[in-house]
């Protein structure tokens, strides 16, 4: 059976353009004895025998024929856009290449075979996924053959990043616990995905980077279950929103000023007027926890946040939530104590211009969002 993955549910709060820079300059590279601009002989000193600098970089960008450049770039893709999206386009070339090394170290270290391929920084990437992005539905292709009957099997399915990884995975141990000789660089693949994964704990431990989706330690912690956590129906195809951070001041008796992040979004036309805001999931926990809602109702204009004292909230849209329309509060406590529960007040204006108010009250250790009171 043949599975290709195609695409990963997920919202990026950046472009991921040194992802795409990444994939076009391994290709470039790729076709460059092609066409004659250097000499096969040429690329012979960068394929990975030794603990060259130039061999443990350089052989990260070549490929063994188009299908070997075609499947680790469209891994690269899938993969790559989200954690790019993640850690920023200034650190995710420094992070590629560092996972890369990692990889040709754990694999002169364990196999004498010479080897070419990015699959090592790749599968490094593909860990960082499996600790940022677990729930994270993985879209794919299959294709199986059936000898007995002499046809085809085909179509398409979805799955969590988690079990996906897993199973693609599972292959590379096997191989090397069986000492498999079939010319894969499986040590490459581990020694990747060990260190992608590393970094990944230590990344959200530390709050490195900032994701909108449960991770491995929220899914370990009980706060992702799979009973709590759903895809917004708003998240389309590819890159679907753009963030303009900037200061909203929205005074509360005795509080204090709010950062908000404000999305671009379309206006689209609803018919009904009072907003229905619906909880979807939480993610984090102790003094940070952000609560992901959606609007099954009308919109909410010109919103206003406001927070209890002693309380930093971040939200997502900070203009306006329109009905079909999911967003995010980010709450965290000045002094490091956790939040068993907490109030909050969205003003907004209504779809008739009348000025508005809803007082929610959030309890994410019940995964609980209820309006207290409406005026």
């Amino acid at each position: 059976m043949i599975l290709v993955p195609y695409k990963m549910e997920t919202v990026f709060t950046r472009y991921p353009i040194a992802n795409s820079v990444i994939i076009a300059a391994t290709s470039i590279f790729f076709f460059l004895p092609i066409f004659d601009v250097v000499s096969y002989d040429d690329l012979v000193d960068f394929v990975l025998r030794d603990w060259d600098a130039s061999q443990i970089i350089g052989s990260l960008f070549l490929h063994g024929d188009i299908f070997h450049l075609l499947g680790n770039m469209l891994f690269l893709w899938v993969f790559g856009n989200a954690v790019n999206a993640a850690v920023g386009n200034v650190s995710y070339p420094f992070l590629y290449l560092i996972l890369g090394i990692c990889a040709a170290v754990t694999h002169l270290s364990a196999d004498a075979h010479a080897a070419i391929g990015a699959s090592g920084a790749i599968n490094g990437i593909v860990g960082m996924v499996l600790v940022l992005f677990p729930y994270n539905r993985i879209h794919n292709y299959y294709w199986f053959a059936l000898p007995m009957m002499m046809g085809v099997r085909s179509g398409r399915f979805q799955v969590k990043a988690i079990w996906m990884i897993l199973y693609w995975n599972i292959f590379d141990f096997a191989a090397v616990a069986l000492g498999s000789e079939d010319g894969v660089g499986h040590w490459a693949h581990i020694g990747g995905l060990m260190f992608g994964v590393g970094y990944g704990l230590l990344a959200v431990k530390f709050k490195l980077v900032e994701t909108y989706s449960p991770s491995i330690l929220d899914v370990f912690a009980g706060n992702a279950s799979e009973a709590n956590f759903t895809t917004p129906e708003h998240v389309q195809e590819g890159l679907t929103t753009q963030f303009d951070i900037h200061a909203r001041v929205s005074e509360l008796s005795g509080g204090q000023s709010v950062p908000s992040v404000e999305q671009q979004t379309t206006p689209v036309q609803h018919v009904k007027v009072n907003p229905e805001i619906h909880l979807t999931h939480y993610v984090g926990g102790g003094s940070t926890v952000t609560c992901h809602f959606a609007n099954k109702g009308g919109p909410m204009k010109c919103l206003k946040l406001r927070v209890p004292q002693g309380v930093a909230a971040e939200m997502s849209p900070n203009n306006a939530l329109y009905g079909g329309q999911s967003g995010w509060i980010r709450f965290s406590t000045n002094n490091g104590s956790t939040i068993d529960s907490i109030e909050f007040i969205l003003g907004y204006i209504d779809k008739l211009g009348g000025q508005k108010k809803k007082r929610f009250r959030c309890v994410p250790s019940k995964n609980t969002l209820t309006e207290v009171v409406t005026s």
